[in-house]
């Protein structure tokens, strides 16, 4: 029974990858300010729990030493802080960065709310 359940889940991630591997086939595809901006509260609450789960989904497969380092990261740094808290510095990065909103919202994320990827300086 426990391998019929996890073929089941095998065949639920393939066609999900297929699914965004095709709608991506174009181009590749991150939400970035734009998108963001025009998100309603709920959908950015979605994508900041969907890219955690992803994080704490990549530890746990990963097994020890295998994780993915940012996932690593990404996971013990942010269990700190709460998904409001990470909406607004999000919010609050597009807001004092109009002309960044080109950058991918999982970008601002780990380098605002995260020491992996320490925020770029600004060139005088």
């Amino acid at each position: 029974m426990k391998f019929r359940g996890s073929t089941w889940v095998l065949v639920l991630v393939m066609l999900c990858a297929l699914g965004t591997a095709s709608l991506a086939a174009e181009k590749g595809f991150l939400w970035d300010g734009t998108q963001w901006k025009d998100m309603t509260t709920d959908i950015k609450v979605a994508y900041v729990k969907g890219i955690g789960n992803m994080a704490d989904f990549e530890n746990a497969a990963g097994g020890s030493g295998r994780a993915a380092c940012i996932s690593k990261g990404f996971v013990s740094e942010l269990k700190t802080k709460t998904i409001a808290q990470v909406i607004a510095e999000v919010d609050k990065f597009y807001k004092e960065n109009p002309t960044k909103l080109n950058l991918p919202v999982v970008a601002v994320i780990l380098q605002r709310c995260t020491k992996l990827c320490a925020p770029t300086a600004e060139k005088k």
